[in-house]
């Protein structure tokens, strides 16, 4: 079981209920009864009204830059390319973030930003190609 200093460092790291369930082999059921317990405020530590950039790393190198809302770096359902959704559902992909903000534009030019700089390098295979 996750201590409440564990169950704080992932919801600060954004992770979802379910992907802490995994962690440590519980369901997402008792992850939300322990942060009842905790009395922690999960939309608090994950600064859900955020956007963040982040990227999708796997083998050590970056394979995909993106933004949006905190749970979007996790979400597989919504990914258009079968390898990358394949490697996040096989839990092969390790997340990072790597800033928030308050405005959707300041997040954009950060994505594109860094989506060029990988892009760049021959990594970030699973973004578009953007000018």
């Amino acid at each position: 079981m996750p201590t409440k200093e564990e169950l704080v460092i992932h919801l600060k790291d954004k992770m979802t209920n379910k992907d802490i369930g995994k962690v440590y082999s519980i369901s997402f059921q008792k992850v939300i009864q322990l942060t009842k317990k905790y009395e922690l405020d999960q939309n608090q530590l994950r600064k859900v009204n955020k956007l963040i950039v982040y990227m999708h790393i796997f083998n050590g190198k970056v394979v995909y830059v993106g933004s949006g809302l905190w749970y979007r770096c996790r979400r597989y359902t919504n990914r258009r390319n079968k390898e990358h959704k394949q490697l996040m559902k096989d839990g092969k992909i390790e997340y990072k973030i790597i800033a928030e903000f308050d405005e959707e534009e300041a997040a954009r030019n950060l994505e594109q930003k860094l989506i060029k700089k990988y892009k760049s390098k021959g990594e970030a295979p699973f973004n578009k190609q953007h000018k």
